[in-house]
C-alpha cells in the first residue's frame, strides 16, 4: 500500500520515524518535505522563504496524495488539544477525502476537537496509537 504521513511539523521527528517503521513493514511511503519545524525554517531562512515554499509545499504534499492508496494523520496532542492537527493537515485531509482516499488517525478524536464536525461521517479509521493497526494489504 502506497501511504503518504500527514501532520504538524511539531511532530516532525515521529513523522519520521513512523515512516521509517512502515517502510520496514513493507509500505511504500511518502513523507512531507520538511523534516524539520517551521520555527526552525524560518529562523534559518527567514521568514520570507517560508512563506514562499509553504504553498509549494502544500502542492507537492496534494500530489503524493493524488498518488497514494491513503493517508496517516500523525495527530499527537499539542497546545492541550488531544489529537492534534492543524489547518495544513485539514486541507490534506479533505484532499483525500476528495480523492476517495483511505484516512488514518493515528490517536483518537472527541467532541471538543476543534475538527470534529468536519470529520464526522468521514470512514475515518482510528489506529489509538498503535502503527501495527496498519496492514499493508488492507483494502483500500
Amino acid at each position: 500500500m502506497k501511504i503518504t504521513i500527514c501532520g504538524s511539523q511539531t511532530f516532525c521527528n515521529e513523522m519520521e520515524a513512523a515512516g521509517k517503521y512502515l517502510i520496514e513493514k513493507g509500505f511504500q511511503v511518502f513523507s512531507p518535505e520538511l523534516f524539520k519545524t517551521e520555527e526552525w525554517f524560518q529562523e534559518n531562512h527567514g521568514r520570507a522563504e517560508l512563506l514562499r515554499m509553504k504553498p509549494i509545499w502544500t502542492q507537492n504534499q496534494f500530489k503524493k496524495i493524488q498518488d497514494s492508496d491513503a493517508i496517516l494523520i500523525m495527530n499527537h496532542e499539542k497546545k492541550g488539544i488531544k489529537g492534534y492537527f492543524g489547518s495544513n493537515t485539514l486541507m490534506e485531509l479533505s484532499v483525500a477525502f476528495f480523492l476517495g482516499k483511505k484516512i488514518f488517525l493515528l490517536n483518537p478524536i472527541d467532541e471538543n476537537h476543534p475538527h470534529f464536525e468536519e470529520l464526522s461521517g468521514m470512514g475515518l479509521v482510528v489506529l489509538a496509537g498503535d502503527l501495527n493497526k496498519l496492514e499493508k494489504n488492507q483494502n483500500v
